[in-house]
C-alpha cells in the first residue's frame, strides 16, 4: 500500500475485502476504503489483478512458477522460488496483503503448471 495510506490505516482497526469481484482492497469499522488502486502490487486473488502473484516476500508471480513447472519440471515451492530468485525471502506478514504465507496461492500456481504440463505430454 502506498505509504501515505498505510500510515493512515494503522491508526484503525482494518480488514482485507476478500471479494474477488470488489473494487476495495481494505475497509475500517469507520467507513474508509482503500481501493486495488491504492495499493503498491495486486492482491492476487481480484479478478483483474496484473500480474498475479504467488509470493509477495520473493516477488514471484504467478506466471513465473508455472513458467518454472513448465520448463524446469519443479513442482517444491522453496526449490521453485530458490530456481527464480536464488534464495528464499519470507516477510508474508508484512509484504502479502492478507498478512499470511504465500503457500495457497503458490501451490495453486503449481497445480496449474502441473495440469498445463500433463496436456502437453
Amino acid at each position: 500500500m502506498k505509504k501515505e495510506l498505510r500510515d493512515e490505516l494503522s491508526d484503525y482497526e482494518h480488514w482485507l475485502c476478500i471479494s474477488e469481484e470488489c473494487g476495495v482492497a481494505y475497509y475500517t469499522g469507520l467507513d474508509a476504503k482503500f481501493n486495488k488502486e491504492d495499493i503498491k502490487v495486486p492482491i492476487w486473488f481480484k479478478k483483474d489483478a496484473d500480474s498475479k502473484y504467488a509470493c509477495y516476500c520473493n516477488n514471484i508471480t504467478e506466471e513465473q512458477v508455472i513458467e518454472t513447472v513448465l520448463k524446469k519440471g519443479l513442482e517444491n515451492m522453496k526449490e521453485i522460488i530458490v530456481s527464480i530468485n536464488g534464495k528464499v525471502k519470507s516477510q508474508c506478514k508484512v509484504k502479502n496483503p492478507m498478512g499470511k504465507c504465500c503457500t495457497q496461492a503458490f501451490s495453486e500456481a503449481i497445480k496449474k503448471g502441473m495440469r498445463m504440463r500433463n496436456k502437453e505430454e
